[in-house]
């Protein structure tokens, strides 16, 4: 029994790491072709011209406020570090693990080091490409609401997902504390929060490319 809880555990681990991949890689494959169709669109009902790309962004852009733009920024910093927390804090796939770190993981504060670094980085990371060229824009992370229609109920809903992307990083970072201990319930749990929140964050962007195709 035991044999085929820790089986079936390992499938649903699988697939849900799958869906967080393809859906997040597909959410930004979907936002730069949402970019170029609209780019597109805009030529031809311009006489087929080449509008510049910086006119097209100053037109298509649309200002999101700063309350939520601040609580979605946070939103994306938190998935990364849910991620993080889920995937590295305990040997799962990956050839190293938080565990590997003897300073870290004999530290009373370990966890909360981690999650302040992770967090860090992928800060740095959303920066970086916040420094891209103008005619990149689309790439910008911190902009990528600003170049969809978001009604005030998706707003709160994006906001909302820092809820269980929090509840991930608790669950996960009680994974590491039983560790080597397990608890496939909670890796389901914290592994299924983490895909609504990733999907709550790429919302729009799906929204849109569906819209498109009707």
């Amino acid at each position: 029994m035991d044999l085929n809880a820790a089986f079936i555990s390992s499938i649903l681990f699988a697939i849900g790491t799958i869906l967080l991949a393809i859906g997040l890689i597909l959410a930004g494959v979907l936002h730069v072709k949402n970019i170029r169709t609209v780019h597109k669109l805009m030529s031809i009902l311009q006489g087929n011209k080449n509008v510049d790309k910086s006119h097209f962004y100053k037109e298509m852009t649309v200002s999101q406020g700063i309350n939520f733009t601040a609580l979605a920024f946070a939103s994306w910093i938190m998935l990364f570090v849910a991620i993080a927390f889920f995937y590295l804090l305990v040997p799962t796939v990956l050839p190293f693990s938080y565990m590997d770190v003897s300073t870290l993981a004999s530290n009373p504060l370990g966890f909360g080091i981690f999650g302040i670094i992770v967090g860090m980085l992928a800060a740095i990371i959303i920066f970086f490409l916040d420094k891209l060229p103008d005619d990149r824009r689309e790439l910008r992370l911190t902009e990528i609401y600003s170049f969809y229609s978001i009604s005030k109920g998706t707003k709160k809903i994006i906001g909302i997902a820092l809820i269980p992307l929090w509840i991930s990083v608790f669950i996960s970072a009680y994974i590491g504390t039983i560790y080597p201990e397990r608890s496939i319930l909670a890796q389901l749990i914290s592994l299924i929060l983490l895909l609504i929140s990733s999907g709550i964050l790429v919302m729009p962007v799906y929204k849109e490319a569906w819209e498109a195709r009707r």
